[in-house]
């Protein structure tokens, strides 16, 4: 009987291990990962074995293959995704208030708590059953493992697919790549060649607003009925605000969209071009551009080049110090208070770049706008598909969306008497309900249905000049509103200002700024880096 308890121990635990492989939502053989098994089994013999005498050290075991399960079956259900590099940048680029936050949006519910109490309940049931017994084991069967688990190392024809442990140390073998990177940012930096910037009373000031999680199609700019962007619809209205149609970013993730921002580099870009590593405020300073970074999701810490928060590559001091003149210490719980703690450390003199990244839409919106911006509810949501509580999240959305059109807004008004041109665009979108799918917030499994291209990688983008800049730069003017139906990829944002800058340098590409006349577009293709 205790032989038959070992047996039944191994089993469970291989299959807690190996039951994850299942779930890889980019593979077509998801049942065929026999590889995975036996890679799952060489483990657990193996702990079987250096366990023997040990009930504590069975126990132990059976605990962390239960937990790895758990979790990785929390990161499916809740976001298509296995527990792969994205979720573990995801988790150690967050901070206190959104940890908060995800309790009070994933975990604070009936239904989760009550299946937090079932997986509980579970395992206590599993570690009665599974007792550990002291058997003697034999080590011929970890020896066979072993030689099992060596041969799904070779090239096979069939794919093998990763058991939990081995995705979870290839996600800590990603994470720590990335860091390596930094070095090649460094080389960079020294290898920028300005060949050409203009006069300090002929440059502009230029202004680059990154939003979050903007769904446009939640905007009366693109034809929304609510009036969710009144003061960007006035702009509009007289000749000041230009919005492009066709807009596309290549990733659904802040942190991947910032590297695409701040970079080079390119959704098709070979991996091998080390322009990737250009930093694009680097480029600026060097062409004698004042530069200010301004972000109410992350601040640079303590960490430097170990910090791996949002845009974790900006923060090693030799970088920071090569791309910016002046960096906020400190965010708040609003944009709108954000933006006014902000305002006397914006740069309006010429040959200024201000950099603001705002918490936009990011869930949970109900969160992203005080009380007193609440203009819609349930009510206003005629949608007689969606439940009363899910046509309030869409409601709540749409306050957010009208609180990112007041903040905007006010940036605006900051620069309205000064030589400016103002770029917004948000760096992914979020399904909100809409489509016959419903789907709500994001997956990260890369899906690609049209449902998903429209709500989530189809952003929007606008450019707003004051009256100075059009009496100024008449030209420029005249290609902002020429280009407003180019099709355009987000991560060619950085030639854009350059062009907007007047900057040439030794890594430009004249044919990728929207606004050239030898742009050329190209297809973004959606990655997850």
């Amino acid at each position: 009987m205790k032989r038959w308890g070992d047996v039944l121990w191994v089993l469970v635990c291989t299959l807690l291990l190996c039951i994850p492989v299942g779930y890889e939502p980019r593979h077509f053989a998801k049942l065929l990962f026999a590889g995975a098994f036996v890679q799952s089994l060489f483990y657990v013999l193996v702990a079987w074995w250096l366990t023997k005498r040990s009930a504590w050290g069975r126990t132990t075991v059976f605990t962390i293959a239960y937990l790895l399960f758990i979790v990785e079956t929390f990161t499916f259900v809740f976001f298509e995704s296995r527990f792969d590099p994205g979720i573990l940048t995801l988790i150690l680029q967050t901070n206190g208030r959104e940890v908060s936050e995800f309790f009070q949006t994933y975990v604070w519910s009936a239904g989760t708590l009550l299946f937090l109490a079932a997986v509980a309940a579970v395992y206590g049931l599993l570690l009665w059953i599974l007792r550990p017994a002291r058997n003697r084991v034999k080590l011929w069967p970890v020896l066979v493992s072993a030689v099992l688990f060596i041969v799904t190392l070779l090239p096979l024809p069939f794919p093998i697919g990763q058991n939990t442990v081995n995705e979870l140390v290839m996600s800590v073998s990603f994470v720590q790549q990335k860091h390596g990177e930094i070095a090649l940012m460094k080389q960079a930096i020294d290898d920028i060649e300005v060949y050409a910037y203009p006069e300090k009373e002929q440059a502009p000031v230029i202004v680059l607003v990154i939003g979050e999680s903007f769904n446009r199609t939640h905007s009366s700019l693109y034809g929304y009925g609510l009036k969710t962007s009144p003061l960007m619809e006035r702009e509009q209205a007289e000749g000041r605000l230009t919005v492009f149609t066709d807009v596309h970013t290549p990733t659904n993730g802040t942190d991947y969209a910032m590297r695409y921002l701040f970079t080079l580099k390119g959704c098709e870009t070979d991996q091998a071009d080390s322009s990737q590593y250009v930093l694009m405020p680097a480029v600026m300073k060097k062409a004698h551009y004042g530069v200010a970074y301004f972000d109410n999701q992350y601040t640079r810490s303590s960490g430097g080049s170990l910090d791996y928060s949002c845009g974790y590559f900006l923060n090693p001091t030799y970088i920071n110090d090569h791309c910016f003149d002046y960096r906020n210490t400190e965010t708040k719980e609003y944009d709108g208070n954000f933006i006014s703690s902000c305002r006397k450390q914006f740069l309006t003199a010429h040959r200024s770049l201000n950099i603001i990244h705002l918490q936009g839409q990011h869930f949970n919106a109900a969160r992203r706008y005080p009380a007193s911006h609440g203009v819609f509810s349930g009510s206003d949501i005629q949608r007689s598909d969606l439940s009363e509580s899910q046509r309030q999240q869409v409601a709540e959305y749409d306050n957010a969306t009208r609180y990112n059109d007041y903040v905007l807004g006010m940036i605006i008004d900051s620069f309205r008497k000064t030589d400016a041109v103002v770029i917004y665009l948000s760096d992914h979108g979020e399904q909100i309900y809409d489509g016959s799918e419903q789907n709500y917030g994001r997956a990260f499994s890369g899906e690609q249905d049209e449902e998903t291209l429209r709500n989530v990688y189809h952003i929007p983008m606008m450019i707003w000049c004051s009256d100075s800049y059009i009496a100024h730069h008449a030209e420029q003017h005249q290609r902002i509103h020429a280009s407003a139906r180019r099709k355009f990829c987000s991560a060619d944002i950085p030639y854009l200002l350059f062009d907007l800058a007047g900057v040439d340098f030794n890594h430009n590409h004249k044919d990728r700024s929207l606004i050239d006349s030898l742009f050329k577009p190209h297809e973004t293709i959606i990655t997850d880096y």
